[in-house]
This record gives structure tokens, sequence and C-alpha cells, in this order.
């Protein structure tokens, strides 16, 4: 009796942490592309952001340490000024 309710309730439990297929396949699209534009995934991004150290999962086989001192301290930067082409329409 026990050995038939685990089979039933032990599928369930397993279960819940699958997630669709199509949402699977779009994480690890974004991956691909977070990895191939930054050489990390968006798990060491977010681990990064957290931390506010430079960290990469893989260096725990490559380097042994996940994070590292950030080479750079000034942050992620999203957009400066720079990028922006000055026009006659832009304030000083």
């Amino acid at each position: 009796m026990l050995r038939r309710l685990l089979i039933v309730v032990c599928p369930l439990f397993v279960g819940a942490c699958a997630v669709p297929l199509p949402l699977q396949l779009a994480s690890w699209a974004a991956d691909g592309l977070s990895y191939l534009m930054t050489s990390k995934s968006l798990t060491d991004h977010g681990l990064s952001a957290a931390l506010g150290q430079d960290c990469a999962v893989h260096r725990a086989v490559t380097e042994g340490a996940i994070c590292r001192e950030d080479e750079d301290s000034s942050g992620t930067v999203l957009a400066s000024s720079k990028d922006v082409p000055e026009t006659s329409d832009t304030p000083k």
C-alpha cells in the first residue's frame, strides 16, 4: 500500500519543478544569446548584480571561485550620454 502511494505521490513533487517546454526553449535561447554577447549567462548576470561582483558559474570549474572583484568598479552601465549623438534639439 505504501509503495503504491509513493509511486503516485512522488511524480507530483517532481512535476512541480518542471517548466513548460516553450518557456524552457526561450530560456535556453536567452541564455545562449547572453553568453554569445557577454560570455556570461543570465544567472551569472543576476549573481553579479546581487553580489556587486563579477560572477560566472563556469569559473567554479575553471578557476575555483565563482565570483571575483569587479575590475572596473563603475557598475553596470545601461546607457551613456556618449552613445547619443548631439543634435540641435538635445538640451545641454
